[in-house]
Order: structure tokens, then C-alpha cells, then sequence
């Protein structure tokens, strides 16, 4: 699979441009109740780390994010399966966006159990919220490639502060 650039626009990072998503794209993923934070959303749909590893918004809502991931050479491990990094990278960075839309958050603990080797070609992660205090935010995210359960993790994320709309 080839990622289509056509939806996205060219960003600068230091001295080199790379691709993100641009805010009309973004909206029509996004919950139209989440609106008044996609300036938040887009920061992390175009994070460094999400553009360099090829992580995707699919959607995304107060209670539910899913990202994607096209699993690159670089993202096997010597047996010729998904690296475990990889694919936790994708669910860390789902509990980042779903966290971080109306708040800035961070994580203060990911407790993952993987159940079998990713071999396919895409990675899809599954975030939602599953309590939410002044102050902290338990998200549960699911890994799934080619319909079957890869991983599950237990997230919980610190309300560092509200961000500036």
C-alpha cells in the first residue's frame, strides 16, 4: 500500500519538508462536536514522530480515536514480524491524540499485553476513553491487523493543563 499524498500538505520540520494532514481532511474525520479543538488534533496528526512512522488519523472523537499504520521494512524485527515498538508506537500515539484534543496530557502509564505477532501489512488502533477526572484520563486501546486482536493496553494519562484555543 502507498500513502496518497494528495491528501496532505507539505510541512516543514528544521531545514526538511515533509507531508501531514491539512485541517479540510481533518474535519471530515473528526466529530463535529470536537471542532472547536482541531488546531489541537492537527498538531498531533502532524506530530514529527506520527509523520515519520506513517501513523494516520481514521477518526476521532471525545471517547474514541482510531489511527492506522502501514507496516514499512524498518518495522520488522529479525524474525520477520512487526517489532514490538512499532506497534506500540501506534497505540501510544492514539492515547496521545485522544488525550490531548481538549487538554494537554501526559502519560503516565501504559500497561500493554500482546497476544500474537503482527504479520500483516496494516496496524489499526482503537483508543477509547474509559474515565476521566479533574486531573486523569484511563484510556483503553486495542491493536488489530487483519481482523484478529493483536494487543490490548491500559493507558492512563496526567491533565497537565487546558490548552489555548
Amino acid at each position: 500500500m502507498t500513502r496518497d499524498f494528495s491528501l496532505q500538505v507539505p510541512i516543514k520540520y528544521g531545514s526538511a519538508y515533509t507531508w501531514g494532514m491539512d485541517t479540510e481532511t481533518l474535519r471530515g474525520l473528526v466529530d463535529p462536536e470536537m471542532h472547536e479543538w482541531l488546531d489541537n488534533v492537527l498538531d498531533m496528526c502532524n506530530a514529527p514522530y506520527a509523520i515519520e512512522n506513517g501513523i494516520e488519523l481514521v477518526s476521532a472523537g471525545k471517547s474514541k480515536v482510531v489511527m492506522r499504520k502501514t507496516v514499512a521494512p524498518s518495522d520488522l524485527n529479525s524474525n520477520g514480524v512487526v517489532h514490538g515498538a512499532a506497534s506500540y508506537g501506534l497505540i501510544d500515539h492514539a492515547f496521545a491524540v485522544i488525550c490531548n484534543m481538549d487538554s494537554r496530557t501526559v502519560g503516565l502509564s501504559c500497561n500493554v499485553i500482546y497476544y500474537r505477532p503482527c504479520f500483516g501489512e496494516v496496524m489499526e488502533a482503537e483508543a477509547k476513553l474509559i474515565n476521566e477526572s479533574k486531573t486523569l484520563m484511563t484510556v483503553e486501546v486495542t491493536l488489530h491487523s487483519e481482523g484478529k486482536l493483536i494487543a490490548s493496553a491500559t493507558c492512563i494519562g496526567f491533565k497537565a493543563r487546558k490548552p489555548e484555543r
